[in-house]
């Protein structure tokens, strides 16, 4: 009788847990997306920090948000140092994985605890050390206060303060582009997606800016069309006239080689993005960062591993 009192005693100390976890899991995925870039890895933290949350006594922590929030931050940051190596070694330009919009019944959908950061600004965040990542991360995005991020980190908090001012100075102006205009961001990607299958350079002139930067991550492989081999730009394509020829070229390779060649307008990370399918394989996403009524840069993601997370929706065709 004690036996199966004490097994019950667990199991619902063992639910309870979970329950806890799971309330805080949605803020714990997008915390390791935004600080990673990977979506896999993300994931990856995610059960880590619950397995080892499940092993520890955790009757005598007092804050239990802060506790997993710096359990799983920890974890990225180590992720982060260890990955360093790997990404200077990696074919090309490396772009962070891309996040489907998520689906309406997933355990992310907490909508005061999801957020994934633009493709853009997840690439202006590489700039930053783990530490300023994360803590700019927790103070700008999830609106933490000082005294929080100074008992998740150790520190005191005008240290914290001068680290989050630090990773500030380090994005400059670019900041602003944290907060977008969702309706003048879809707009600006229909007029530049139509300028570009019309083949309109005038069009295309007046959208983009003379200082454009594209980047294509192709991951080292290549795209077979009309018996060539199609990759990725190695490395940025800086100026409006280098960017508008390599995009007619590209698109017109892709138009008239790739089979069943068909489009659609997707969410990827909070942002409409263009994601194109050959059948229903997925080959690549376009995505923009406009700045007032220019695009300022190009985002191609052709890396086919860094595109298994997305699916053909047939509703829209």
């Amino acid at each position: 009788m004690r036996r199966i009192l004490r097994l019950n005693k667990n199991y619902k100390l063992m639910n309870d847990k979970t329950a806890i976890f799971l309330e805080y899991k949605p803020l714990l995925f997008s915390m390791a997306y935004n600080m990673l870039a990977e979506v896999d890895a993300a994931e990856d933290m995610v059960q880590d920090t619950y397995l080892k949350w499940m092993e520890m006594e955790t009757a005598p922590i007092r804050y239990t948000k802060a506790y997993l929030v710096k359990m799983i931050t920890n974890r990225c940051i180590n992720y982060l140092n260890s990955a360093r190596a790997r990404r200077e070694e990696y074919i090309g330009i490396w772009l962070p994985e891309p996040l489907p919009d998520h689906n309406r019944e997933s355990v992310y959908t907490k909508i005061e605890s999801y957020h994934a950061l633009s493709i853009g600004f997840l690439v202006l965040l590489e700039k930053l050390t783990p530490h300023e990542r994360a803590i700019f991360l927790l103070r700008e995005v999830f609106a933490y206060d000082y005294f929080e991020l100074a008992e998740i980190f150790d520190k005191t908090e005008d240290n914290c303060r001068q680290i989050f001012k630090r990773a500030k100075d380090s994005l400059g102006r670019d900041v602003k582009r944290f907060r977008v205009d969702h309706q003048s961001h879809e707009r600006m990607l229909k007029n530049f997606l139509r300028a570009l299958s019309d083949g309109n350079i005038d069009e295309l002139i007046d959208l983009l800016k003379e200082d454009i930067v594209l980047y294509a991550d192709g991951g080292g492989t290549s795209l077979q069309v009309n018996g060539q081999r199609l990759t990725a730009a190695l490395k940025p394509i800086y100026g409006r006239e280098n960017v508008m020829r390599f995009l007619l070229t590209v698109t017109n390779k892709i138009r008239e080689g790739v089979p069943e060649l068909n489009q659609q307008i997707v969410l990827v990370n909070g942002l409409v993005s263009n994601l194109a399918f050959s059948g229903d394989k997925p080959v690549s996403i376009v995505a923009i960062d406009p700045d007032n009524d220019k695009i300022t840069s190009i985002f191609i993601q052709s890396n086919p591993s860094k595109l298994r997370h997305f699916r053909k929706n047939l509703s829209s065709n």
